[in-house]
């Protein structure tokens, strides 16, 4: 680019030099980051009330007493902004977490919580900056989670195997049924074939966990174990199935099967890893208030377009409301509301259709288990629903309807205050800590 717009051809070497002046000319140094960060987390706090923010601080000694009172080593700390916390509460009861390493001059890993909205959006929820992913981070991380913004039980956290991960997850705070732990399919796969070397057997792991019908689930394990006996030893991860299959989860996935969430917003961090870390949290506030102004006009344009459920849940039903033309209706308890339904091929492929599948409208079941597990009708209910002249809408979760993915991006952000104004700033001053410059260690 220099040499294109100025005709002057420069080393790597002097052009790296050149973007560290311009970042320290424009962000300051990483060592003066530090003391500003709780400055800037308090004016936050007073330009948008609600939002939390946690520090835990590195022990100056063995004995875990502070020598110096007013001064601290920084270590950790949390964020999570209000309209994030209010909007949660209208989203899937489902969290990705997972962390990323940073670029810049300190050590540290950004570890995130993200949602997932009605409309399948993520939803930034709760962000830390560690200085290392480890089983003490994950733990306070957690801990922070479920103390500021996760208060009801049965919400599903998806994650990789992290041993900080798998440690905090054995915590009483997110056993059943205060909590529900799943694994993201993506790393369990890729984990499956660095051990076996197999990818025709990652493959028949991968169809395995996404089976809808039990004895789909069955059939797969058993082909599995005629391929390779040490591979259906592997998959069955000491018999929790619930973890990995999509089958057995109990439809508190909401039909998310990765970690994928996460790990978009940390892409859209990989900008900023490298930049002092008060310009970091700074623009996570700016970039999911972005989010929630943009998706609060869709919300608003959806809404006044007079649509009862978010675009894509009315594609989902659009979708299985079509297959119902080719579906035959044989009804066997109209009390109870017990049907079969055969499905037909109509113009779909020549695998699709011959299919018998039983609907329990009382029960609110079918055994093709799709709205037990994506809590959306499946064909099979709608075609029964159309038959009887009944409604489908009990089969759809709250959070696909417009009305909840108004109220998710109802609360706004506050711009915040001038830093000339900010008010005078009495908490302890935040160092950084020495040990954890990168090279070091």
């Amino acid at each position: 680019m220099v040499k294109d717009q100025f005709g002057v051809k420069v080393t790597y070497k002097r052009a790296w030099c050149a973007k560290q002046q311009a970042l320290l000319s424009i962000y300051g140094t990483w060592e003066d980051s530090y003391p500003l960060l709780p400055r800037f987390l308090k004016a936050l706090q007073i330009s948008n009330p609600g939002t939390v923010v946690e520090w835990f601080f590195k022990e100056d000694n063995d004995a875990g007493v502070y020598v110096r009172p007013s001064i601290r080593t920084f270590q950790h700390v949390f964020w999570a902004f209000q309209p994030s916390i209010e909007g949660f509460k209208y989203c899937k009861p489902v969290n990705a977490i997972d962390g990323t390493h940073f670029y810049g001059k300190y050590r540290h890993t950004l570890l995130t919580a993200i949602a997932q909205d009605g409309n399948k959006g993520i939803f930034p929820l709760a962000i830390a900056l560690v200085e290392k992913e480890c089983i003490a981070a994950w733990s306070w991380f957690m801990a922070c989670v479920r103390k500021h913004v996760m208060h009801s039980p049965g919400l599903c956290v998806i994650s990789d195997r992290h041993a900080g991960i798998l440690a905090t997850m054995e915590e009483p705070k997110w056993q059943p049924s205060n909590a529900h732990h799943r694994f993201c399919l993506r790393h369990l796969l890729s984990n499956f074939n660095r051990q076996m070397g197999n990818v025709k057997l990652k493959k028949m792991c991968g169809r395995t966990a996404e089976q809808r019908q039990p004895h789909k689930v069955v059939e797969e394990l058993k082909a599995i174990g005629v391929a390779n006996r040490e591979a259906l030893f592997w998959i069955d991860q000491g018999g929790e199935m619930c973890k990995w299959s999509i089958c057995h989860d109990g439809g508190y996935r909401y039909g998310v099967t990765n970690t994928n969430l996460a790990e978009v917003f940390n892409n859209v961090m990989k900008h900023v890893r490298f930049l002092p870390i008060t310009t970091l949290v700074e623009f996570t506030f700016y970039r999911v208030n972005d989010y929630f102004v943009k998706r609060r006009e869709n919300a608003y344009a959806w809404q006044i377009g007079g649509n009862k459920y978010t675009s894509h849940a009315t594609r989902i039903i659009t979708r299985n409301t079509e297959k119902t033309n080719y579906h035959k209706i044989v009804a066997f308890d109209y009390r109870r509301g017990l049907f079969q339904v055969k499905t037909g091929r109509g113009n779909r492929g020549s695998a699709k259709g011959g299919k018998i599948q039983s609907v329990d409208m009382r029960e609110m079941k079918c055994t093709c288990n799709k709205p037990s597990i994506y809590h959306i009708p499946c064909s099979h209910v709608l075609a029964v629903c159309i038959k009887r002249h009944l409604s489908y809408e009990r089969f759809v979760d709250s959070c696909y309807t417009t009305q909840s993915y108004v109220n998710t991006y109802e609360s706004i952000f506050l711009p915040l205050i001038d830093k000339r104004s900010w008010p005078q700033y009495t908490g302890v001053e935040v160092l950084h800590d020495p040990d954890y410059i990168r090279g070091l260690g």
